[in-house]
């Protein structure tokens, strides 16, 4: 699909481009027989390499970027609080010896501010529609495998963008049941966001903090809850589980930011962080 088109603008008193901050603290192929024989090869198909260009979304801004804002606790000053809606644009991950690209937005929702004279952080989840598995120049779709981005346990606090996002990823496919996931809530996939460029733009002249998060620290679980022989067929062909620094993302992001009391503030709060 074609990529949303941003066009940073720069900061007054400065060149153009983006500012540097400093980063915040912080399937192996298998030939399965019998009743597996569908899902050896839609996985094997999922397990191809991919291409060097990271897939990107059709996501265009908009009032449901708010919709999952959550509700503030009784006694906050809500001025002093911000909606933070990151929507993941375009990547890849890479778990074990999976590597998917990310062709549907995936929607993060935070809000923080001051509670108790500390930065804390309500939650406002994490989700994505299904992602068709690799595209390929195969009839990988009648094979009727996807995957979902969810959260999976408590996000961590931390400015612009939280210290670590806990996911699982759900595998939807006949064959596995409804409940299979790669990561869980008491394992997750926990990728802790390193960021290398802050920059003031837009999409469809909406203004967006845009973004670009890495990590390869974290380590991937094997699965458990695809049954009897979707767990084996899986931890199989994905190579799971995978240990730290063998998994890797890599997300494209845009950041739409509403304050509690004053409503929608990208810009505002783009050069009050000095981020032109």
């Amino acid at each position: 699909m074609r990529r949303p088109r941003l066009t940073a603008r720069p900061a007054k008193g400065r060149p153009p481009g983006p500012r540097k901050i400093p980063a915040p603290p912080a399937l192996r192929r298998g030939r399965l027989a019998g009743g597996l024989g569908a899902l050896a090869l839609s996985a094997g198909l999922l397990a191809a390499p991919a291409t060097a260009a990271h897939a990107e979304s059709a996501y265009q801004p908009g009032p449901a970027d708010f919709d999952d804002c959550p509700q503030l606790p009784p006694g906050v000053l809500p001025a002093l609080w911000h909606c933070l809606a990151i929507t993941v644009v375009g990547g890849r991950m890479t778990l074990g010896s999976l590597e998917q690209e990310l062709t549907q937005p995936v929607q993060i929702t935070v809000a923080m501010g001051p509670k108790d004279r500390k930065l804390t952080l309500l939650e406002g989840g994490i989700k994505s529609d299904p992602i068709p598995v690799n595209p390929l120049p195969l009839p990988v779709d009648l094979l009727g495998m996807t995957v979902e981005v969810r959260q999976a346990g408590p996000i961590v606090p931390a400015p612009i963008l939280p210290a670590s996002i806990p996911l699982k990823i759900k595998v939807n496919q006949l064959l596995v049941g409804g409940n299979c996931y790669i990561g869980s809530d008491a394992e997750p996939i926990a990728v802790k966001p390193n960021l290398g460029e802050l920059a003031l733009g837009s999409i469809g002249g909406v203004p967006v903090i845009t973004t670009r998060i890495t990590d390869d620290t974290f380590a991937v679980p094997a699965v458990t809850t695809c049954g009897l022989l979707g767990n084996p067929a899986i931890n199989l062909i994905a190579g799971l589980p995978s240990a730290a620094g063998k998994n890797s993302a890599t997300m494209d992001v845009a950041i739409r930011v509403k304050n509690y009391r004053l409503g929608v503030i990208t810009g505002p709060y783009a050069r009050d962080n000095a981020i032109g």
